[in-house]
């Protein structure tokens, strides 16, 4: 287990309902964490249109990854695994408790979990084994009839941990595809994706298990592993198309994971297509310049207009879309601005009523 956990969450204080709140807090194996630590909610959200961002199989193992020139960064959000831009590819280490057999019994056993014989060895043993509650007969009467469409609090809990149990089955399986051979578990070791005291027999012994009925396994882990490496800049624009068809200005705006750190980066990127098409606009004038010396081109009427129309648009085009980008940064500018502050009003309104003054 991590040391503290940053969640995110409503918090009640005087009377007041303080919505999507950061906190640092200690990390317990609630259901709650887990689901923040091993759902993919957001990538769930996208799944009609992953196809866009990635091909639906197993990831290519780590040694592929460093050979195709991408560097292993950690990341511990989930939606954030396997997904790649170019020169690195996110990964989440495989934390310790998904490797012991006790903490499956007690946190992620369900009914798929009983029926899977594929789960590390001992995850649920007969012993800790429940048998299912038993369900009275219903009777068709109206109010059995009107409880029949209300959810049951147990049957929200079951599916909770039901879809916990495939995010958490899925991850395990991206690693049996990503540490194949000794080299990519070395590579693992290195760069601290599993424990460092993980002897390679111990994983080999622990992929054979997992892989025992595969490929049935996938149909028991969550959707988002029906896919393997992800295109983060693809999964950009999905993120900001479906945002611009449901209004959603922060979709809009962030997309999937906002690719910029400052501002500067964001101009250098929207600059530099335009600088490539600049220069071969320069080209393209340099060229007309040597055929209007030419005598055939000196009394081609043709010619002399398209060339005026390249002048004209040469000079226009590129001061228009230098402007633009400039009008779109300084968007992003006023929207940070307005959002940053507030969420200083919301988090200063929070400390006042915690006591602790400005």
């Amino acid at each position: 287990m991590p040391a503290a956990t940053r969640s995110k969450g409503t918090f009640p204080l005087n009377g007041q309902q303080y919505v999507n709140m950061d906190f640092i807090e200690r990390a317990v194996p609630t259901m709650a964490f887990l689901e923040d630590e091993l759902n993919t909610p957001n990538l769930n959200k996208l799944h009609d249109d992953l196809w866009v961002a990635g091909r639906p199989m197993p990831p290519r193992p780590l040694t592929y990854q460093l050979a195709a020139s991408r560097n292993i960064t950690v990341m511990e959000s989930m939606d954030l695994h396997l997904v790649w831009e170019p020169g690195r590819i996110f990964l989440k280490p495989l934390p310790r408790y998904l490797l012991n057999s006790t903490f499956w019994a007690e946190h992620l056993a369900c009914e798929e979990a009983l029926s899977n014989s594929n789960v590390p060895q001992g995850a649920v043993s007969h012993s800790q084994r429940q048998t299912p509650p038993h369900r009275p007969a219903v009777h068709t009467n109206p109010q059995k009839l009107i409880s029949q469409h209300i959810k049951d609090p147990a049957e929200t809990l079951r599916d909770r941990r039901r879809h916990l149990y495939s995010s958490a089955y899925g991850f395990l399986l991206s690693y049996t595809a990503l540490i194949q051979h000794e080299s990519d578990f070395h590579i693992a070791q290195a760069n601290h994706l599993v424990p460092s005291d993980l002897p390679w027999d111990s994983w080999r012994q622990l992929s054979f298990a997992l892989l025992k009925d595969s490929p049935h396994g996938i149909a028991r882990v969550n959707k988002r592993y029906h896919y393997g490496e992800l295109r983060l800049g693809r999964l950009n624009k999905i993120a900001r198309l479906r945002s611009l068809r449901k209004f959603r200005l922060a979709g809009l705006m962030r997309g999937y994971k906002f690719e910029f750190s400052t501002y500067g980066q964001q101009l250098s990127a929207y600059l530099a297509p335009i600088v490539t098409a600049i220069a071969y606009v320069l080209l393209v004038l340099t060229a007309m310049q040597v055929g209007l010396a030419t005598d055939e081109a000196k009394e081609n009427a043709a010619f002399h207009r398209a060339s005026w129309g390249f002048t004209v648009f040469a000079i226009v085009a590129p001061l228009g879309l230098v402007s633009l980008v400039f009008v779109l940064v300084f968007v992003y500018v006023v929207y940070n601005a307005l959002v940053t502050k507030r969420f200083k009003r919301k988090r200063m309104g929070f400390y006042s009523n915690l006591g602790i003054g400005n």
